[in-house]
């Protein structure tokens, strides 16, 4: 089954936007772009939105960067989804995964929030059947490192270049699964790395 909306994690605010834990807002950045779309605020629903038509097939695709910081993702995905009607089937989320290298990427359906908090905060309001689009940020650079001082750390030179390099694979696995669904967005992202 297709799905009807992607939701990018990350923490808002000028500060954040290279670190680790903002590949989520940096991929869905890239997807509106590539769609010639423009994300709109709306305080309401406590985050930014944009709707895309996806050719040829005419899907509809709701994009969302949640406000509310990372730990309470799940009451702006909660709100948007809630209004629009979207179950949790139709729904994916972005975020960085530190089990994964920089720039892997791995599609799963349900299961627990692995740490995640943000992962946590959709649950929460959400339950477990959404799919997540994972993507490696890991591992931290030393065993004792702090996981928060991590993930909201700063991309380094090389992580920003594989990134860069693999922001095309990432919107051509939102691609397919907005328009074929998860098992052949499975079959081809998750052995394609």
């Amino acid at each position: 089954m297709p799905v009807s909306v992607i939701y990018g994690l990350g923490n808002p605010g000028r500060e954040y936007e290279m670190t680790r834990h903002n590949v989520g807002f940096r991929v869905l950045d890239s997807l509106a772009k590539d769609l010639q779309v423009s994300f709109r605020k709306d305080a309401s629903l406590r985050g930014e939105f944009a709707k895309a038509k996806l050719e040829p097939a005419g899907t509809t695709l709701h994009l969302g960067k949640p406000l509310t910081f990372m730990n309470n993702s799940g009451e702006c995905v909660g709100a948007h989804s809630r209004f629009h009607k979207i179950p949790p089937d139709e729904i994916v989320v972005v975020h960085d995964d530190i089990a994964l290298p920089p720039g892997a990427v791995k599609i799963s359906f349900g299961g627990g929030d692995g740490g995640h908090n943000g992962l946590k905060s959709i649950i929460q309001h959400c339950g477990e059947g959404f799919i997540r689009f994972r993507i490696g940020i890991g591992p931290k650079l030393f065993r004792e490192q702090d996981l928060a001082d991590f993930v909201l750390g700063k991309l380094n030179e090389e992580e920003q270049k594989i990134f860069e390099s693999q922001t095309e694979h990432f919107i051509y696995g939102i691609k397919l699964l907005a328009t074929q669904g998860i098992s052949a967005a499975q079959n081809l992202i998750n052995r394609k790395q």
